[in-house]
C-alpha cells in the first residue's frame, strides 16, 4: 500500500494489524484464566498448569524465525490469515481436551500462530506505511498485547455459566472472526514472487544472520526482553525484600510497572520519529540511559525511600527496559534489507523470546544469593550491556 492511501484505510488496516497483536496474548490467557476449573475438571496439577506457559512460549520462539521466512514468501495477508487459523485450531483442540497432552498440543498451536504475526505485523508497518511515523506504529502496535491479555482475561467470565470449554471457544470464535477479516481487508501484495524465488536460495537464511550490526541488536532486544520478564516475575519480591513492603505497596509497584510499560510503548516511539527522525538505536540508547537511573533506585531500596520510590522506580523500569520492543522491531526494520524484512524480525523474535527464558533465571540467581540490591545491580549490568552493544550499531 503506497504512502499515499486514504487516511481512512490506512487506519483501518493499522487497527486490523493491532488486533491480530491482541490475538496471540488473548488465545494464552483464555486458557491460564480457566485454570482453576481446568485442573478440577481434568486432575491437573499446578505444575502442567504453569508447563501450558512453557509450551506455548517455547512453540512461539521456536515458530519465530521460520515463520519470518514464511511472511517473506507468502505477505503480510496470507500470513496474517494463517495465524489466526492456527491460533483458532489451537484453541478449539485445547476446549476439547480431555488430558495435559491435548491441552499443550492446543498452546503449541497458539504459541507458533502467534509466532507468525510478529513478522508479519512489524513487516506490514514497515512496507505499508510511511517512514516518519513507522517507530511510533511500531511500539503502538505492541500495545495490543495488553489488551489482548485483558480480553483474554475477560473470557474468563463465561466459566462459571456455561464451563471453561465455553471460555475457551468464545476466544476461538473471535480468532476465526479475526482472520476471516485479515483475509477479506488487508491488501494482497504484488511483489512477492522474487522473494519466493529468493526463499528457494539456500543461502537466504545464512544471508539474514549475517546482516550487518543486526546479531548484535538482535542480543541487546534479548536482554531488554528479559529483563522486562526479570521484572515481571521478580520486582514484587525484591521490593519486599528491600524492605518489608506491604502488600499495597507491591501492587502499586506492579500497577505502575504496567502503566510505565504502556506510556513508554508509545511515547518512545513518537519521540524515536518526532526528534530522532527515526534513529531507533539512539533512542534505544537514551532509554537506557534512564533505564540505569531506575536500576540504581531499586538498588537504593534498602538504605531509605520507602514506598513512594519504589512505586517511582517500577514506573522509569517500565518506561523504559519493558517499553523497548516497539524500537528494537524499528531498528531491526531500519537494518535489514526490504525483501528480507519478515525473515530478520523472525530472527529478531526469536533471540527476544530466548532472553526472555534465560534473563529471569539470572535475575532470580541473584536475588537468592545477594537479595535485593543483588538483583538491581544485575539488572543495571544488563542494562548497561545493552548500551554498550547498541553502541557498536550503526543504521
Amino acid at each position: 500500500m503506497p504512502d499515499s492511501a486514504a487516511p481512512a484505510r490506512a487506519r483501518l488496516h493499522f487497527a486490523l494489524i493491532f488486533i491480530a497483536h491482541a490475538l496471540g496474548a488473548m488465545s494464552v490467557l483464555a486458557v491460564l484464566t480457566a485454570g482453576p476449573q481446568i485442573v478440577a475438571a481434568l486432575g491437573l496439577s499446578p505444575l502442567q498448569l504453569g508447563g501450558l506457559a512453557s509450551i506455548y512460549s517455547a512453540a512461539l520462539a521456536a515458530a519465530s524465525l521460520p515463520a519470518g521466512l514464511v511472511t517473506d514468501r507468502l505477505g503480510t495477508r496470507a500470513a496474517l490469515t494463517s495465524a489466526a487459523a492456527i491460533i483458532a485450531t489451537g484453541l478449539g483442540l485445547a476446549a476439547s481436551a480431555q488430558s495435559f497432552v491435548h491441552l499443550g498440543a492446543g498452546m503449541a498451536l497458539c504459541g507458533a500462530g502467534y509466532g507468525l504475526i510478529n513478522p508479519a505485523a512489524g513487516r506490514a508497518i514497515t512496507l505499508w506505511f510511511t517512514p516518519k511515523w513507522r517507530t511510533t506504529l511500531l511500539s503502538l502496535k505492541q500495545t495490543g498485547v495488553p489488551a489482548g491479555a485483558a480480553l483474554g482475561s475477560v473470557t474468563a467470565l463465561l466459566g462459571p455459566g456455561l464451563g471453561w470449554q465455553a471460555d475457551i471457544l468464545s476466544a476461538a470464535i473471535l480468532t476465526a472472526l479475526a482472520g476471516l477479516a485479515f483475509f477479506l481487508l488487508l491488501p494482497q501484495e504484488t511483489n512477492l514472487q522474487p522473494m519466493a524465488a529468493q526463499a528457494r536460495n539456500g543461502r537466504r537464511l545464512r544471508t539474514i544472520l549475517t546482516i550487518p550490526h543486526l546479531g548484535r541488536a538482535n542480543l541487546a532486544a534479548g536482554l531488554t526482553n528479559g529483563l522486562q520478564f526479570a521484572l515481571w516475575a521478580h520486582l514484587a519480591e525484591i521490593v519486599h525484600r528491600a524492605f518489608s513492603a506491604n502488600a499495597a505497596t507491591l501492587a502499586l509497584c506492579l500497577g505502575a510497572l504496567h502503566l510505565g510499560t504502556f506510556l513508554g510503548r508509545v511515547l518512545w516511539g513518537a519521540l524515536t520519529d518526532r526528534m530522532l527522525r527515526g534513529n531507533a538505536a539512539q533512542a534505544l540508547r537514551l532509554l537506557c540511559a534512564v533505564g540505569l537511573i531506575g536500576a540504581g533506585g531499586l538498588a537504593s531500596l534498602p538504605f531509605g525511600g520507602g514506598a513512594w520510590l519504589a512505586v517511582g522506580v517500577s514506573f522509569v523500569l517500565g518506561f523504559t527496559v519493558c517499553a523497548a520492543v516497539g524500537l528494537h522491531i524499528a531498528l531491526t526494520a531500519r537494518l535489514a534489507p526490504e525483501g528480507m524484512i519478515g525473515g530478520a524480525l523472525g530472527y529478531t523474535m526469536l533471540i527476544t523470546n530466548l532472553g526472555g527464558v534465560v534473563v529471569p533465571l539470572l535475575v532470580g540467581m541473584a536475588l537468592a544469593l545477594a537479595q535485593s540490591t543483588g538483583a538491581a545491580v544485575i539488572i543495571a549490568a544488563l542494562i548497561a550491556l545493552v548500551v554498550i552493544l547498541l553502541n557498536q550499531i550503526s543504521e
